[in-house]
This record gives structure tokens, sequence and C-alpha cells, in this order.
């Protein structure tokens, strides 16, 4: 890899570092709570074991806290599917690590969420690792899975909906500081704009994502496959997607608020599946 385009891809991973917080804080605590709430009892021992007094919630957000520093860890974060694709392609969706070859012995993990969730998932359940690495990739995980649910980790469209400038119930300016402007964008609409106009607290929020999973039965289905996951929240992406300078409104809120609580209660069943199925001893 040339030294210019491994600096493109560095200011690539720089401009999503920026915005990697798929659900924001309380999407991503809701999936820690529920799938929590789904373990095994040998699983909870593990997780308790692993993260030594912190909960699945309290670590949900701790992978985005890396971007800053460890650049390359932002990759892991998303896929970029193409619109008009037919479906998530390994080779075209998913980079090959700086200076890898195809096919060889470092091309077995590749840099996106896809690759990423199975990797950190297998270092999690190796019983050969000490506790502490065990955790970190108990860390990823949780992140991941909830990230790979957000619709726009998926869509490869200005950059995940980063670069589709919306205005936000008549809204354009999206930042906490009036001093620093900070554009309303489409992805972080979906990380926590919409989310945040449920006005809920997390423990009513759990408790209508739990009601839905009931009603749905998505404890007992099979969780699927990473690769299955981002082709769904690929094609509702495509769905959701607006042209610049919409008015994100009262009726785009009502529209897609629901598909927003199936991918946060469909995140924490799986994560819930996987390290049910990865944590089947005592610790």
């Amino acid at each position: 890899m040339s030294r210019r385009t491994a600096a493109l891809l560095v200011a690539i991973a720089i401009g999503w570092a920026a915005s990697l917080q798929a659900w924001g804080g309380q999407g991503h605590r809701l999936v820690g709570l529920i799938a929590a709430r789904h373990l095994t009892p040998v699983a909870k021992q593990n997780v308790a074991w692993l993260l030594d007094g912190q909960t699945l919630a309290d670590v949900s957000s701790w992978a985005d806290s890396l971007t800053s520093d460890q650049v390359q860890t932002s990759y892991w974060h998303y896929l970029n599917i193409p619109p008009d694709a037919k479906g998530y392609d390994r080779d075209r969706d998913c980079p090959r690590q700086p200076g890898t070859a195809a096919g060889s012995r470092g091309d077995r993990w590749r840099d996106c969420a896809v690759d990423r969730i199975s990797y950190w998932e297998q270092r999690a359940a190796d019983r050969t690792l000490d506790r502490a690495d065990r955790a970190t990739a108990l860390k990823f995980v949780v992140h991941f899975i909830g990230d790979l649910h957000q619709p726009f980790h998926a869509l490869g469209v200005g950059r995940g909906g980063n670069d589709v400038l919306v205005r936000v119930f008549g809204a354009v300016n999206c930042g906490n500081d009036p001093a620093k402007p900070s554009p309303c964008n489409l992805h972080s609409v979906w990380d926590s704009r919409l989310i945040a106009r449920r006005a809920l607290d997390d423990a009513a929020y759990v408790a209508v994502l739990e009601k839905l999973i009931a009603e749905r039965k998505w404890a007992g289905q099979p969780a699927g496959t990473p690769a299955e996951w981002a082709e769904q929240s690929w094609a509702l992406g495509k769905k959701a997607l607006v042209a610049p300078d919409t008015n994100i409104d009262e009726a785009y809120y009502r529209a897609h608020i629901p598909v927003i609580d199936e991918r946060l209660a469909l995140g924490a069943v799986r994560l819930a599946a996987v390290l049910n199925r990865i944590f089947v001893a005592a610790p």
C-alpha cells in the first residue's frame, strides 16, 4: 500500500471516528440492558467475572472511546454495502487489513463490523486467553453487534448518511454548543435524534422493547449471522434514505421509530444468543 493511499484511508477513518456512536448512548445501553436479561445463568457468571463489576450496559459504548487514539479500530464499526448491490459481498464491502494480500494468512479477518464481530467472539470464547484479553473482546462484541443493527452502519451512501445533511424538526444545527454549530445529518438522526423523540428513560424503554420481543417471539429464534444482520440493516437503510435538506418531521419519526425499536430489540436478543453460545462453562 502506498503512503498516499494509507494517508487517505486514515483520513477517511478519522472522519468516520467523529460520528461512530451508532444508537448514541441510550441505544447502546438498551441493547446491553435487554441482552443481560436474556442470558443463561452460566453466561451471566462469565459476564460478571470478565467485566469485574461492570454490566453489559456499562461497557456498551466503550469501543467508541478508542477511535480518536486508535484510528484503525474505527473501520470495525461499520461496512459500506452499495445501495444498488444484491447483498453483502465480503471482497467488495469488507476491506482487507493494510498490506495484507487476499487469501493470505493475515486475510482471515478483515476490517469491517461483520468480520470483527466474529473475530472478537472467538477471542471472548477462548479460555486459553487471559481474563483482560477476553474482557476486551467481550466489550467489542457488545458494541459491534449494536452497531451492526443500526441501518446506516451498513449502507454505503454518504459515509453511512453522515454526508446527507438534513433538517431535524426544522432545525439545521444539531450541536449542543451554540458557539460551534454542527449541521444535522441523517446518520445522527438514526443514532440518537429519533430515539430522543421517544422521550423514554431506560427503564420505560426496556419495558417497551421487552413487550415487542415477547410479542414477536424473538428470544427463541435463531440469531443468524453478522452478514445476515448487515444485509437487513442495509435494506432498511435504503428505505430510510432521504434527499439532502429533507426535513425530518413527525411523519418521518412515526414511520421509522418502529424500525428503530425492532433493531434495538433484535440486537439485544442476538447479543444474548451469541453470549449464551460462547459462555457454556463456569468461569
